[in-house]
């Protein structure tokens, strides 16, 4: 049980005095940066956050799962908070210990976004795409447009609609085997990469859409999402975000609008590498068999 005494934290949430200062027409926004090792990519994200320009009332957290980790960045800012435990409690349990602490000196924010720290944002008005989304009542979840370095390809939508359940099952049982994992890793990162080349010499502009999962990368909550009940209360350690964010919404009644104007580059696999060591692949494997099991049983008919 991580308890509150055994957190170290090297820096404060903005003042109520600070906040009052800010407009009250400004939206509150809190980011949760899940890092595991990746030093100089925590660096670039929060120097890319740092040149986020605005007038909303943004709060940073970067919860370090390093074991023993004490990191900080070089520079300082006061809406830049890091908090480690002293031990590692995979994505979602990170991002939930970020929340949980910050609540506990705040109310719930506008947005909560959780990320990797291997990202950048390039746009420095980014924020301001968020403005026309608060308005739709039903809105849980915002997908960016995340473009992968590695291949050039848009990493959302995650998936368009939902999946049967024969094919949840299948990954349930491919991801078991080790081999078979990186084989399927590998492969998909070969048509990602020639899917990417032909994207790049299209013309087609996407368009804002509805869609069933985003990518677990950079996850953009709206209010609605937790004030309707929603969490970040995935059992799993590492992987299968997607599903549990996008199941989430769909017992919310609300819904995931993927939306390609804000734009967040992405390094990939500076922690867990494309191809998965055998500790790594249990994780997937475990993600993968309680997301199968959990929201897609074989004796149900959707």
């Amino acid at each position: 049980m991580v308890t509150r005494n055994c957190s170290t934290v090297f820096s404060t949430v903005p003042s109520p005095e600070r906040r009052a200062d800010v407009s009250r027409h400004s939206q509150s926004i809190l980011v949760i940066g899940v890092k595991y090792r990746a030093e100089r990519e925590a660096e670039r994200y929060l120097e890319s956050l740092r040149g986020l320009q605005g007038e909303q009332q943004l709060t940073i957290l970067v919860f370090d799962n390093t074991l023993g980790g004490r990191w900080f960045p070089h520079f300082t800012d006061p809406r830049f908070t890091t908090i480690s435990v002293g031990t590692n409690l995979g994505y979602f349990g990170g991002a939930r210990y970020g929340l949980s602490w910050y609540l506990r000196h705040n109310p719930l924010p506008d947005w909560v976004i959780v990320s990797n720290v291997d990202l950048a944002i390039p746009n420095p008005r980014f924020f301001d795409g968020l403005e026309g989304l608060a308005s739709i009542p039903d809105l849980g979840v915002v997908a960016p447009r995340i473009r992968s370095v590695m291949t050039g390809v848009d990493q959302n939508p995650f998936m368009t609609v939902r999946p049967s359940a024969k094919r949840m099952h299948k990954y349930k049982w491919l991801f078991r085997h080790w081999l078979l994992l990186n084989a399927y890793e590998g492969l998909g990162w070969l048509y990602r990469r020639f899917r990417g080349s032909l994207r790049s010499s299209s013309s087609r502009q996407a368009a804002r859409e509805t869609i069933y999962a985003p990518h677990g990368s950079f996850l953009m909550f709206s209010r609605h999402y937790f004030e309707r009940g929603g969490d970040l209360h995935f059992p799993e350690f590492l992987f299968g975000e997607e599903i549990y964010v996008a199941e989430s919404v769909r017992r919310l009644g609300l819904r995931v609008v993927y939306d390609p104007s804000l734009v967040v580059i992405h390094q990939e696999h500076r922690s867990t590498k494309l191809f998965k060591s055998r500790e790594i692949a249990a994780y997937v494997a475990r993600s993968a068999k309680y997301c199968a099991d959990t929201y897609f049983p074989m004796m149900s008919k959707t």
